[in-house]
């Protein structure tokens, strides 16, 4: 299936789903995703903060486990600039004023600015997957020049409610492909 197949279909399953569903799913993903941060901790992880509204995937408990666990991490997040499509980057910390953008994604208002090549590890948002580590997100492409940007050692890992898919028929050379993803009942490593 090609991209807009897929994210038609995939948008449409994960509204399906009740919240508890996302809770209980987000949770085993959150816990799994902790167990492979513990292996080789990051300098810099960014994290998206989820759109709650779109059933995503809640990261605040990975987040909040670095804050309290892991003190040689520095936890990162992103400003989207929709005029120039690119996302900034910025620390976030216990005491960032977060305010949600139109889009429903909670930002920081300000903060200390971080390199896209400091990141060494990304958590990626997705809809769907395939088993070559090719996502499909929402199409604006920000992930993918966001992650062109960072250094090719950048872990990528991505976070699904769903399995993969076999192919996504129409990925091109602008498609990052993940590292890892991060299921609630597998961990895939591409």
């Amino acid at each position: 299936m090609t991209k807009t197949e897929l994210r038609k279909y995939y948008l449409n399953q994960r509204k399906k789903l009740a919240p508890q569903k996302v809770n209980t799913q987000s949770t085993a993903i959150q816990l799994k995703l902790i167990e492979l941060l513990k292996d080789t901790p990051p300098a810099y992880l960014h994290v998206f903060l989820p759109i709650v509204k779109n059933n995503e995937i809640d990261t605040w408990q990975v987040i909040q486990h670095i804050w309290h666990n892991m003190p040689q991490t520095q936890v990162v997040t992103s400003v989207t600039d929709f005029k120039h499509k690119v996302m900034r980057n910025y620390l976030l910390t216990p005491d960032t004023v977060l305010i949600e953008n139109s889009w429903g994604i909670a930002e920081p208002q300000e903060g200390t600015p971080v390199a896209d090549t400091l990141i060494d590890w990304v958590v990626v948002p997705l809809l769907c997957f395939d088993k070559h580590g090719y996502r499909v997100g929402y199409g604006g492409g920000f992930y993918d020049r966001f992650l062109a940007r960072c250094t090719p050692q950048t872990k990528k890992t991505g976070v699904s409610l769903f399995s993969p898919v076999a192919l996504i028929s129409d990925t091109d050379q602008y498609d990052i492909p993940l590292s890892h993803c991060i299921t609630p009942t597998e961990t895939y490593i591409f």
